[in-house]
C-alpha cells in the first residue's frame, strides 16, 4: 500500500477496497446479460472482462509486499511476473481478431453471430424473410454451417430479397439458385430462378448445395467456393464477391476486416479492373453485362461520368409503371420494366438529369410493395 495515514489506510482496508472489488465484480457479472441482450458481442465482453481483471489484480497486488515481505527479492520477481502476464493478456484482449486471410472464411463453423443478431439484421432491413428468421437460423446451424456466412450470401445475392428477381417474383430463394436441389421444395422456375414454397425450403436447398456440392468436395471456404459458385465466365467478379462476404461477416461478428490475399488480380482490361474496384469500395459487385453498369462505363467514356454507385439497383412504381433504378453519385439511372420482366428492353437506360431537363415536374416514386 502507498504511505497513507493510519486512518486512511484503515478506511481503505475496511471499506474502500471491499467496495471497489464489489463494484468490479458487479460489472463483471453484468457482462453476460449484456451479451444476451446483444448490447455487446462476446469479443467485446472479453475485452471488458480483461480490463476489470487487470484493475482487480492491481488492487489485490497492493497487499502482496506485506504478505511476502519475508521472502525479500522473490517478492519483486513475483510481482514483475504477474504484471507481465496480465499485461500480455490485456494487450491480446484489446487486439481485434482479423478474419484470417490465409486460412479463408469457412462455411462450417460455430455461429459467428447470435440468433438475436441474425433476426435483428433481417428485421432492420425489412426483409420478407424476417418473420421466419429465428427458424431459418436454427435450420442453418443444424447443417453445421455458419449463419453469418449464409446471411452474407443472402444479402449479396438479392439484398435480403428486397431487389431483383427475388423481390419481384416472391421466390423465397436464399442463394438465387437457378434450379432446386430437391424438386419437391420448388414450384418451378420464374425469370430463370427456382421459386420455393417457403423460406425454410429455400434455406434448406441452399444449405444442402453448399454442404454437398462444395464443402464435401473440398471447397470448404468462401475463397475456394465462390469462383465456382459465381464464376467470372458468367460475368461475375469473384474477388469482389469474396471480399464483400468477408467484409460483412467481419462486421457482424466484431472482427477486423482483411481482404482475401492475392484476389485483386484481373485478366480483363485496366478500365474494367478499376471499375470493379470502384464498385467494391461501395460494397457492390460490378457486373460487366448488366445494363446500368455497361451504360455507366459508356457514359464515362463520353465525358458524362456518373460517379461511383451509392446502392444496388431496385424497383420503384410510378403511376402503375415499374422502373428499375440505380443511384450513382452524380446521377440516377432508370429503365422502364415490361409487364413480363423478361421482355424488358434493357438497352433503354435513361438518366434522371435528362428527365429533369425535359419535364417541369415528376410524380413521387413509391418503393415496390408500399
Amino acid at each position: 500500500m502507498p504511505n497513507f495515514s493510519p486512518d486512511t489506510e484503515h478506511w481503505w482496508r475496511e471499506r474502500g477496497e471491499p467496495r471497489a472489488l464489489a463494484t468490479l465484480l458487479a460489472l463483471a457479472l453484468s457482462l453476460f446479460p449484456l451479451v444476451l441482450l446483444d448490447l455487446l458481442n462476446l469479443h467485446q465482453a472479453g475485452r471488458v472482462a480483461l480490463v476489470l481483471a487487470w484493475i482487480a489484480s492491481l488492487l489485490l497486488m497492493a497487499r502482496l509486499p506485506g504478505i511476502l515481505r519475508p521472502e525479500g527479492r522473490r517478492t519483486v520477481v513475483l510481482a514483475v511476473v504477474l504484471l507481465a502476464t496480465l499485461g500480455v493478456s490485456l494487450s491480446l484482449g484489446f487486439k481485434t481478431p482479423a478474419a484470417n486471410a490465409a486460412e479463408g472464411l469457412t462455411f462450417k463453423s460455430s455461429p459467428r453471430i447470435s440468433q438475436d443478431s441474425f433476426v435483428a439484421i433481417l428485421q432492420r432491413a425489412g426483409s420478407p424473410a424476417a418473420a421466419d428468421a429465428a427458424n431459418l437460423y436454427t435450420i442453418i446451424v443444424s447443417y453445421g454451417l455458419d449463419p453469418a456466412v449464409a446471411l452474407a450470401f443472402f444479402q449479396h445475392e438479392s439484398s435480403f430479397c428486397l431487389a431483383g428477381a427475388c423481390a419481384n417474383n416472391d421466390l423465397h430463394n436464399w442463394g438465387m439458385l437457378r434450379r432446386a436441389i430437391k424438386a419437391e421444395r420448388s414450384s418451378g422456375r420464374v425469370s430463370g430462378f427456382a421459386r420455393y414454397y417457403s423460406w425454410e425450403d429455400g434455406v434448406r436447398d441452399w444449405c444442402e448445395l453448399i454442404l454437398y456440392r462444395y464443402v464435401n468436395r473440398g471447397l470448404d471456404t468462401v475463397e475456394k467456393a465462390i469462383p465456382v459458385y459465381a464464376p467470372s465466365s458468367d460475368n461475375n467478379v469473384p474477388s469482389a464477391y469474396i471480399n464483400t462476404i468477408r467484409r460483412v461477416v467481419a462486421s457482424w461478428s466484431g472482427r477486423r476486416f482483411e481482404p482475401a490475399p492475392d484476389l485483386h488480380s484481373y485478366t480483363s482490361s485496366l478500365d474494367q479492373a478499376l471499375v470493379s474496384e470502384t464498385f467494391m469500395s461501395a460494397g457492390i459487385t460490378y457486373h460487366p453485362n448488366w445494363a446500368f453498369h455497361t451504360y455507366m462505363l459508356e457514359q464515362a467514356r463520353l465525358g458524362r461520368p456518373l460517379g461511383p454507385p451509392l446502392d444496388d439497383s431496385r424497383v420503384v412504381t410510378v403511376s402503375g409503371q415499374r422502373y428499375a433504378v440505380q443511384v450513382f453519385a452524380q446521377d440516377t439511372l432508370y429503365t422502364p420494366l415490361a409487364e413480363e420482366e423478361e421482355n424488358t428492353n434493357w438497352s433503354d437506360v435513361r438518366r434522371l438529369s435528362d428527365l429533369l431537363v425535359n419535364t417541369t415536374a415528376t410524380p413521387v416514386a413509391t418503393p415496390e410493395g408500399e
